[in-house]
Parts: C-alpha cells; structure tokens; sequence
C-alpha cells in the first residue's frame, strides 16, 4: 500500500492485526490519511513531532552511537525477547547498535505477541504511563487462537501506587500469581474483621412452675409463656 510513497514512508511498528503505525515525510502522512479515509479505510494521526522508525532516524545515526557508545550491557536473569530481532536476545547484545537499530527499524510486536502466545504466556502487562496496545495485543492473541489477561500498569491522571496495585490485583483475581510479600513488603499486615455479633443472648429461661392453674377452676395451655386460659 506504500508503494506510492516510497522512501517518504515507513512502516514504523505493526502492533496488531489491525494496528499498523507509519511513519515518514510529514505531507507525504497527510497524504496517506486523506487516501485512507476516502477508501473507508480507519485511521488517525498521532500527535507525536518527529518520525520515529523511519528513515529520519539515520541523520542521527552516527550521534546515537557516539552517545550510546559507553553502555556496557551484560546478562540478564529475566528472558528477553526483541520485536526488533523478532526472537530471545542474550541482554550482552543489546549495545549501541541494537538501541540504533531499536529506533530505526519497524517494531514486529505482533509477531513477538504471537510467538509468546504459542509459548503457552498467559498474561501481558503493558508497562506505560497510559496502555495503548492492550487491544492490539488482545486481538493478536485471539488472532492465534490464543487466551490471556491483558491489563496496563497506569493510566492516565492515575499513576500513582493504588493503579499499579489495581492493576496486579487485576492479575491476581484472574488466577495469576503475585508476589504480595514485595509488593505490600513496607506495610504492616492485620486480619480482616470478623462479624460483629454482639453476643447477646435471647434464649428462654426455665422459669418457675405456674402451680395447679386446675385448682382455681382454669384451663393450662401447654404454653412455656402463658399460665391459663380464661374464658
């Protein structure tokens, strides 16, 4: 579809089955958008200023490397996996070079979603100020024929500490396990009130005997609260 403007656009990052970012000229995006909403096709601008992901970013290349030059990275414990390698990346590769090519070249995050789907992963968590590519990631999954809770870290005009809880809470009612001892590690723990029941008793008490209620010329009732019947 970009053949038209080839070398003023880019494939910036393709999130979803139907979430595709482009990237490139500035005219050359409006355009892309103009074609789009005439061909029925859904789309949006996103107000960013610069051209992430396209061919914009080789004037910075050599800045980028000089700047970047000093990382020294090693290996990590957690897996890792790139959707700009589209595969488990060794943490000792990501220098200067893997960061250049991290701005530069299309984010494959779909096909990453969809390989860790097969993998069995059940859960993404999208850490960001605000989820963005929860629906795209929740489609891709779908898309594979795959399940998983999708949730966000924060959201926008909430970013403090009770989103975050909220949103591992939201993991943990769906099954999954969260490490509660360091996420609640600086706060004193008590037990969850038990009913407050008064513990006041209202049962009856054997009271004493009535006498022979026969002797005065009444009927007894067989009633532990009435004497006598009277006519």
């Amino acid at each position: 579809m970009l053949a038209g403007w080839s070398g003023r656009l880019s494939v910036a990052a393709v999130n979803g089955p139907s979430a595709t970012v482009v990237s490139g000229d500035a005219d050359a995006l409006a355009e892309l958008l103009e074609w789009c909403r005439s061909e029925g096709v859904r789309c949006r601008q996103v107000p960013v200023d610069y051209a992430s992901h396209s061919a914009h970013v080789e004037a910075l290349e050599s800045r980028l490397l000089e700047v970047l030059g000093p990382i020294a990275p090693s290996g990590g414990e957690v897996p890792f996996f790139s959707t700009v390698e589209g595969a488990y990346v060794d943490g000792r590769g990501l220098d200067a070079g893997y960061w250049y090519r991290n701005l530069r070249q299309t984010v494959q995050l779909e096909s990453a979603v969809r390989e860790l789907s097969t993998e069995g992963y059940g859960a993404f968590v999208e850490v960001s100020p605000h989820p963005v590519l929860v629906t795209a990631v929740q489609e891709t999954v779908e898309a594979a024929d795959g399940t998983a809770v999708v949730v966000g870290s924060l959201r926008r005009d909430e970013g403090g500490l009770e989103r975050f809880l909220t949103s591992a809470a939201e993991l943990f009612v769906q099954g999954f396990a969260v490490d509660w001892a360091a996420v609640l590690s600086s706060d004193r723990r008590v037990g969850l009130p038990t009913y407050a029941f008064q513990r006041e008793r209202f049962w009856l008490e054997s009271g004493t005997g009535a006498g022979d209620v026969g002797a005065a010329g009444l009927s007894a009732t067989e009633h532990p609260l009435l004497g006598a019947a009277v006519h």
